[in-house]
C-alpha cells in the first residue's frame, strides 16, 4: 500500500498540474470538483501552498478531530481519481508549451478517444479518427502511437473488412515503423547506459569515450537510414558523450551545432533536443572562458528551459561555472542567491545531487567573501564548514569526482584562517587521500593541486617557501590546462591557478613551526 505522505505527495503533484484557471474559465471545474466540497478546499489550499502535506490537511479539512483516518483516505482515493480524469479536460500546466509538446498531449487524447469508440463498436468513426490521428502522429513523429494506430488499422481491414489494399498500405506502413521503433529504443537503452555512469558521480572514466563510441557505431546505421525524433537525439547525445567525456571542447560544440541545425529543420518546434544541445554548447564555452560568447548564447536562449525544471537548474550551474572561470565573480554569487532562494521553494522536489552542487557552489563562494574577493552582501549568513559537510552525503562519497572541490574549499578556509593546527591535520588526510583516489591521467590537475597545498605545511607556511617548493608543480599543472585535461568539467570550481593565487594571498612571511598542536612564529 502507497505510504500516506507519498499519496499526499501525488496529491500536491496531480493539483499543481492542471490548469485550474482554464478549467474554471470554460466552467470544466464543476465538473471536476462540487463547489465547497472538502475536496475542492483542499486543492485550492495546496494551490495557494496551505497544505504541504498529510498533517496540514487534516487540519484544515478536520479541525479539532483527532481521528480521521478511513474518510481522509477514502477523500485522497476519491480525489485521486477526479483529477486524474481532470488532465483529459485540459491542458496540463506548461510555461510555454511547444507544438510538440502540445500535439502529443491533444493526439494521446485523441488515442483514448478512438479507442473508447472502437469498444462501443461505432467502427466506422473510430477508424476515420484513426486515419486522422495518423497524420498527426508520424508529422510529430510519435512512433509508438503511430504503431498503435497502424496495428488496430491493419488488423480491422486484414480480419473484419477483408479489405486487401487497405490491408498492405498498413501492414507496410506498420513494418516500417516497428523497425523505427526498434532502432529507437535500442538508441535510448544505449543512451541511458552510458548516462547512468554520471548521475551520482562526477569523476570521468575514459571507459566512456570508448563505450560510447561503440554504441555510436551501432545506431549509426539506422541514422543514417531514419530521421526519426527519438533515434536522432539519443544517437546524436551518444556521439556527443564520446567528445565530452574526453574533454574535446571543440569537436562537442561543432556536433551541437549540427544537431541544433537538424533539429531546428524539422517542420515542428521542439525544445527537449535544443536544450540539450545548447546546454553542451554552453559547457564548452564555459570550458574555453568564451564568457562573451556564452553570455549572448545565455540570453538568447534561456527562455528554451522551463523555469525552475531539472534543466534549468543545470542551466545555471554552468552559468555559475563560466563566471567563475572567467573571473566574473559577482556574477556567480548573483546567480548562486537567485538559485539559493529558488531550492528554497522547491529544492525538495530536485534529485539530491542538484541540491549539493549548489551548496558546494555556495561555499566557494563564501570563501571569496572570505579573503576579500567579494565584499559581504548585507545579510549574508555566516559560513559554518560543519554544517556543509553534513549537507552533501552524495557527493562526499564520490571518492575520484565532487569530494575533490568538497576537501579543497575545506583547507582553503583552513588556511585563511591561520588555523594551521588543523591545517596540517587536514593535510595528513588528504596526502592518503590524493596517493589512494588520484592517481590517474583523469584527476591529473585535481593530483598537481593538492600536491601544492601539501607542500604548503612543509614550507612551514612561508610565502617565499613555498613559491620554491611549488614551481615543478605548477608547471605540470600548466602542462595540461583545464580546458584539455581529461576530468568532468564541475570539478573545478574556480580553476586552480586561479585558486593558488588566493591560497598565496593569505600566507605570509613567517616561518610557522606547530608544535604540540600549537603553532609557533620562528
Amino acid at each position: 500500500m502507497r505510504a500516506s505522505g507519498n499519496f499526499m505527495q501525488t496529491l500536491i503533484e496531480l493539483t499543481r498540474l492542471l490548469n485550474v484557471p482554464k478549467l474554471k474559465s470554460s466552467g470544466l471545474w464543476s465538473a471536476v470538483l462540487e463547489s465547497d466540497s472538502k475536496m475542492e478546499l483542499l486543492c485550492e489550499a495546496i494551490l495557494d501552498g496551505r497544505v504541504e502535506g498529510e498533517e496540514s490537511a487534516t487540519d484544515l479539512l478536520y479541525p479539532g478531530e483527532s481521528r480521521v483516518g478511513s474518510k481522509f483516505q477514502n477523500l485522497k482515493e476519491r480525489l485521486k481519481e477526479r483529477l486524474l480524469h481532470a488532465t483529459l479536460l485540459s491542458d496540463v500546466r506548461s510555461a510555454k508549451p511547444t507544438d510538440r509538446q502540445a500535439a502529443y498531449f491533444e493526439t494521446n487524447k485523441k488515442w483514448a478517444a478512438a479507442m473508447v469508440v472502437l469498444s462501443r463498436q461505432a467502427k466506422h468513426t473510430g477508424h476515420e479518427m484513426l486515419d486522422q490521428l495518423l497524420k498527426q502522429s508520424q508529422l510529430y513523429e510519435f512512433t509508438e502511437l503511430t504503431l498503435n494506430a497502424l496495428s488496430v488499422l491493419r488488423l480491422h481491414y486484414g480480419t473484419v473488412a477483408g479489405d486487401r489494399t487497405k490491408y498492405e498500405q498498413y501492414r507496410q506502413s506498420y513494418r516500417r515503423f516497428q523497425k523505427i521503433w526498434m532502432a529507437e529504443n535500442e538508441a535510448e537503452d544505449l543512451y541511458t547506459d552510458l548516462v547512468s555512469h554520471y548521475v551520482n558521480s562526477k569523476s570521468t572514466r575514459l571507459e566512456i569515450s570508448e563505450l560510447a563510441e561503440k554504441y555510436y557505431e551501432e545506431v549509426r546505421p539506422w541514422m543514417e537510414e531514419y530521421d526519426a525524433f527519438r533515434l536522432q537525439l539519443c544517437g546524436r547525445l551518444i556521439q556527443i558523450m564520446q567528445y565530452s567525456s574526453l574533454n574535446d571542447y571543440k569537436t562537442t560544440a561543432k556536433l551541437c551545432e549540427d544537431a541544433i541545425a537538424f533539429f531546428k529543420a524539422k517542420p515542428y518546434e521542439s525544445n527537449l533536443p535544443l536544450q540539450a544541445f545548447y546546454y553542451q554548447l554552453f559547457v564548452c564555452y564555459a570550458q574555453l572562458r568564451e564568457y562573451e560568447k556564452g553570455l549572448e548564447l545565455m540570453g538568447q536562449y534561456q527562455s528554451a528551459f522551463v523555469h525552475g525544471s531539472f534543466n534549468w537548474y543545470k542551466l545555471q550551474e554552468l552559468f555559475f561555472l563560466l563566471a567563475t572561470h572567467t573571473r566574473h565573480y559577482e556574477k556567480a554569487r548573483e546567480v548562486c542567491t537567485m538559485v539559493k532562494i529558488m531550492l528554497r521553494g522547491n529544492g525538495d522536489r530536485l534529485p539530491a545531487h542538484i541540491n549539493e552542487m549548489w551548496k558546494i557552489y555556495d561555499a566557494y563562494i563564501h570563501y571569496l567573501v572570505h579573503i576579500g574577493k567579494l565584499e559581504v552582501a548585507e545579510g549574508q549568513e555566516k559560513f559554518k564548514i560543519n554544517r556543509f559537510l553534513n549537507d552533501i552525503p552524495v557527493f562526499s562519497r564520490d571518492k575520484r569526482g565532487m569530494n575533490i572541490p568538497i576537501l579543497v574549499v575545506q583547507i582553503l578556509f583552513l588556511l585563511a584562517d591561520k588555523n594551521y593546527v588543523d591545517s596540517i591535520d587536514r593535510m595528513e588526510a588528504v596526502e592518503k587521500y590524493n596517493s589512494r583516489y588520484l592517481r590517474q591521467s583523469d584527476t591529473f590537475r585535481s593530483n598537481c593541486f593538492l600536491k601544492m597545498l601539501l607542500q604548503i605545511p612543509a614550507s612551514s607556511f612561508h610565502q617565499a617557501a613555498i613559491l620554491r617548493k611549488t614551481e615543478k608543480l605548477l608547471d605540470q599543472l600548466k602542462t595540461v590546462p583545464i580546458e584539455l585535461a581529461n576530468q568532468t568539467h564541475e570539478i573545478e570550481i574556480i580553476p586552480y591557478e586561479d585558486l593558488w593565487e588566493m591560497v598565496l594571498s593569505t600566507m605570509g612571511n613567517k616561518v610557522v613551526q606547530v608544535k604540540k598542536g600549537r603553532p609557533s612564529a620562528a
